[in-house]
């Protein structure tokens, strides 16, 4: 069975806009590594702050519900992707 994406959320610095960044959970539930760029590939890591609470590693569920309690400010572009089958 393959393991379950995990997703950050980050702080574009010039535009403040929070990007989302696809990675995978590493041996320990809460750790993960993520994508240089963001889903959306508009933002990337060397230009990104990784703040507190954005900066935990959410499954998918997790990263829709915070997605949606943060609101405007997440790129849209980044939360579709949480919302499409790929196959």
């Amino acid at each position: 069975m393959p393991k379950s994406k995990a997703y950050t959320f980050k702080t574009k610095n010039d535009t403040h806009e929070i990007h989302i960044h696809e990675g995978d959970f590493t041996d320990s539930p809460t750790r993960c590594n993520s994508n240089e760029k963001s889903i959306c590939k508009e933002s990337d890591k060397a230009t990104s702050t990784n703040n507190i609470p954005f900066g935990i590693c959410l499954n998918e569920d997790e990263a829709r519900k915070r997605a949606a309690e943060i609101g405007r400010g997440v790129c849209g572009t980044c939360v579709s992707h949480l919302y499409t089958t790929y196959e």
